[in-house]
């Protein structure tokens, strides 16, 4: 799908769109949704990056050496945190773990999806 065909979609469709980017780590998946968002014209982007283990549970689950593989993340709290993002379309803001780079640390309620992002 092409840009002008989701931004097509979403205005034919008026409420909240989910769109998923997947790829390994490393491969653009944020810089393709900051291009798809500026090509739309409006949005949120909801990256997995905040749902990084902290280093501390890597650490206790020996894990830390091979921060960025599936079992890395917290698969589950973001599979919640975007169920949570599409049925609050229009009624509150959601707030979702963000990444600090510079500590190579997830920050808790870090990025907010606003409750009018579509």
């Amino acid at each position: 799908m092409v840009i002008t065909e989701l931004a097509g979609l979403l205005d034919a469709r008026g409420g909240r769109l989910l769109v998923g980017i997947t790829g390994p780590p490393g491969a653009g998946k944020s810089t393709l949704a900051r291009a798809v968002l500026s090509g739309v014209g409006q949005g949120c982007y909801l990256p997995m990056d905040g749902f990084h283990l902290s280093n501390a549970e890597l650490d206790g689950l020996g894990r830390r050496d091979r921060k960025g593989a599936a079992d890395t993340f917290d698969a589950a709290g973001y599979v919640a945190s975007l169920r949570l993002v599409a049925g609050e379309y229009g009624r509150r803001d959601v707030y979702v773990p963000d990444f600090d780079r510079a500590r190579d640390e997830p920050v808790p309620a870090g990025l907010v999806i606003p409750a009018d992002c579509r």
